[in-house]
């Protein structure tokens, strides 16, 4: 194993680094079973979960046009973003101080997420995580060919920051598709989070380096210690 240190944690964002009471799931099985008319099977739903939202909206659908995916995406951030603005979403426990560590050691932030920018920009906002300051970086899932679990999204995020290597690179989510996009990658770590859509028991059935119960217990994982004002 590689002794070269850990530069970039590449890390999804509802469920992993924001708590949004899952509201994202419910809005995209709403959207895609409004314009249906018919129940999606749990074991359906589950297999987009981590996904791109439009990749997994065409998923769900099956064989339909471009235009009616245009459509149940529209309905779903519609949906999504009102449902942030009643119930405003917040910071996992301890991940605010987990950032702070991380920068202090130089290691670069950034979420990847299957959200679109248009969803990703204000849920930021709320909960007032700004790049330069908070974080190194966000991509999203428009921004890349494919989203998960093709590694594409953390490709893009080495790229951003300018990591070059992905033995230092440490990827972490709450879903399947998250470990699978890190094992894609080929990245040195890849830690399923206990925080979000997933138990555990689902969890280990990925390809994975660690199980966490939480992305804020990262700087542990890796190390790091908290940096003391005298």
């Amino acid at each position: 194993m590689t002794d070269r240190p850990i530069e970039l944690v590449a890390l999804d964002i509802a469920g992993t680094s924001i708590d949004e009471g899952g509201a994202v799931y419910v809005a995209l099985r709403n959207a895609v079973e409004s314009h249906t008319g018919e129940p999606i099977p749990d074991e359906e739903f589950d297999r987009w979960k981590g996904t791109g939202k439009r990749q997994a909206i065409a998923g769900l659908l099956g064989q339909v046009m471009v235009g009616e995916i245009d459509a149940v995406e529209s309905d779903f951030t519609g949906r999504l973003v009102d449902a942030y603005r009643s119930v405003p979403p917040v910071p996992m426990p301890g991940i605010v101080n987990a950032f702070a560590v991380l920068r202090d050691h130089d290691v670069k932030i950034v979420l990847q997420t299957g959200y679109s920018r248009a969803i990703a920009g204000p849920l930021l906002e709320q909960v007032d995580w700004r790049v330069g300051r908070d974080i190194d970086a966000v991509i999203t899932s428009d921004q890349v060919r494919a989203s998960r679990p093709a590694p594409y999204l953390i490709f893009h995020a080495m790229e951003t920051v300018g990591v070059q290597s992905v033995s230092q690179v440490l990827v972490a989510g709450d879903t399947p598709n998250d470990l699978r996009a890190g094992v894609n990658a080929g990245v040195r770590y890849v830690a399923g989070v206990l925080t979000g859509a997933h138990d555990a028991a689902s969890l280990r059935r990925e390809p994975h380096t660690h199980i966490l119960t939480s992305a804020a217990t990262i700087p542990e994982v890796l190390g790091l210690q908290e940096s003391v004002t005298l």
